[in-house]
């Protein structure tokens, strides 16, 4: 929907576009939601719509856009003297400028709204939180699991929307023969393994799946696996999974499954360590409180 020119801009035109923002910006609802503070509010039916005004909406559009993007917007500051057009402005001296109409706005709006899983790189940290190691000798199955807590739900909802994620990687170092050399091999082709708002993925191989933080249920799921490359190691698996403990909690098991009865069958040697990141979004403009981690099983 856009503004025709020689309309008024209304109050309510005005916090149709304030309460798009909102969404995105500050609380939210499922999906969607920064859980930050805003510089703007609605207004009273009937409000004139001032300079103020939409300074504080280019202030709020201008926080998405660089959460999502890196950059500011372009849309021009609003002056008190100026005359808000539908595609255009107009200052005191008569000079017309066209990134500053109220349709302007209300593309932006659509932008942010497309893009509320978006978060730039340059608005994000990648923090280590967590990590288990194992240096004995091993056979069969051994479990790193640990919890994931946030403050309430909402805290939980906001990490992800803004763009959030749990990472997961794991290597195997000072091994020796044919079996450490093929866990060495799958660990380390499978990258880092990340767990989003509604999926997870892998910078490297292995089978991810669609499931992110809102496809958990207080059911555990594989959310990702890698097997062996080897011929008598093919069985052998790195698999993670993932649960919710409460609406706050979220449980993370990853398993390392020594299947292979190939060759002789012999004991993993080399020490295995399983590392746990996060991308947080930690911009100037959203930023969100990290959660607690805690161990709750270790390899």
């Amino acid at each position: 929907m856009t503004v025709n020119a020689q309309e008024v801009i209304t109050a309510a035109t005005f916090n149709g576009l304030q309460s798009r923002i909102e969404t995105v910006l500050g609380q939210g609802f499922s999906d969607t939601g920064y859980g930050q503070t805003l510089s703007s509010s609605i207004v009273a039916a009937n409000t004139v719509i001032t300079a103020l005004h939409l300074t504080n909406l280019k202030s709020d559009i201008d926080k998405c856009r660089a959460h999502q993007t890196g950059s500011l917007t372009t849309l021009s500051t609003i002056a008190s003297t100026d005359r808000i057009g539908a595609s255009e402005s107009i200052d005191k001296d008569g000079t017309t400028d066209t990134a500053k109409g109220i349709n302007d706005y209300l593309a932006l709006v659509n932008d942010l709204e497309g893009d509320k899983q978006l978060c730039d790189d340059t608005q994000a940290s990648v923090e280590a939180v967590l990590s288990s190691t194992r240096s004995s000798e091993w056979n069969g199955t051994i479990i790193h699991k640990f919890t994931v807590t946030f403050t309430d739900a909402e805290a939980r909802r906001h990490f992800f929307n803004a763009g959030g994620q749990l990472r997961f990687q794991a290597n195997l170092s000072n091994g020796s023969g044919a079996k450490d050399s093929d866990w060495a091999a799958m660990l380390a082709a499978m990258g880092t393994i990340s767990m989003a708002s509604h999926a997870t993925t892998q910078s490297g191989s292995g089978v991810p799946t669609a499931i992110g933080n809102f496809e958990l249920t207080s059911s555990s799921q594989r959310i990702f696996h890698k097997l062996g490359t080897a011929y008598d190691y093919a069985n052998n698996m790195y698999q993670v999974n993932a649960k919710t403990l409460a609406d706050n909690i979220i449980e993370v098991d990853i398993q390392f499954q020594d299947n292979a009865d190939g060759g002789g069958d012999p004991n993993i040697s080399g020490d295995i360590l399983s590392s746990i990141t996060h991308r947080r979004p930690s911009g100037t403009y959203v930023s969100i409180p990290s959660p607690t981690y805690n161990n709750t099983s270790e390899l």
